[in-house]
């Protein structure tokens, strides 16, 4: 059985933003974040969707929000240059927009969910990576099978924290560490025995 995965970055005292932004500048922790999920699937909530400002390049974009609709209405600057896809598996519980800038090859997709029920990981075959925020996340960890968490050695200020997760998961192994941060890799325990 497939799983999603989630993939975060916490400071020592759980946060995960400020404002709808991440609140710390780590160019290598941004390039793990991109190898990792570069091809795959990405998840997340509408807050998050809108402080990146745009939809993730060369990966599926899976945007979960009550209001899809609104998202698209409030996004002209996104979703005018993307085009409705009504094909596919997904066309009964998403909206899809598909979007590939002239001479590239690579494609951006963006399906927008109204709940994360409707994510089956097995029509994917691809990594699906939980991306945050806080409220996803919270939703999210119980149906993972494996947290990439980079943990940020300090404390930050902020509006938005990454929920227990301890007595779920156990850390398997250290996969990166710097002065800045270490990259952590837990894995759910009812699947590690």
């Amino acid at each position: 059985m497939k799983h999603f995965k989630a993939i975060a970055a916490m400071s020592l005292n759980r946060v995960i933003g400020a404002g709808n932004k991440i609140p710390w500048h780590l160019p290598e922790d941004f390039k793990w974040f991109k190898k990792m999920t570069m091809g795959n699937v990405v998840v997340m909530g509408r807050k998050t969707f809108e402080g990146l400002g745009q939809p993730l390049p060369n990966r599926k974009n899976l945007v979960l929000t009550k209001h899809p609709q609104r998202l698209i209405k409030q996004h002209p600057e996104i979703f005018g240059q993307y085009h409705e896809w009504r094909g596919g598996k997904y066309l009964k519980r998403a909206y899809q927009f598909h979007f590939t800038k002239l001479g590239e090859k690579n494609e951006t997709e963006i399906l927008i969910f109204n709940s994360l029920d409707k994510l089956d990981p097995e029509e994917f075959p691809n990594d699906i990576f939980i991306c945050g925020g806080a409220k996803i996340y919270e939703q999210a960890l119980p149906h993972c099978s494996d947290l990439y968490l980079t943990l940020v050695k300090r404390e930050v200020e902020g509006d938005a924290f990454f929920p227990p997760f301890e007595n779920k998961f156990e850390l398997i192994e250290e996969l990166h560490e710097t002065p800045e941060f270490k990259i952590l890799h837990y894995r759910h325990k009812s699947l590690s025995k």
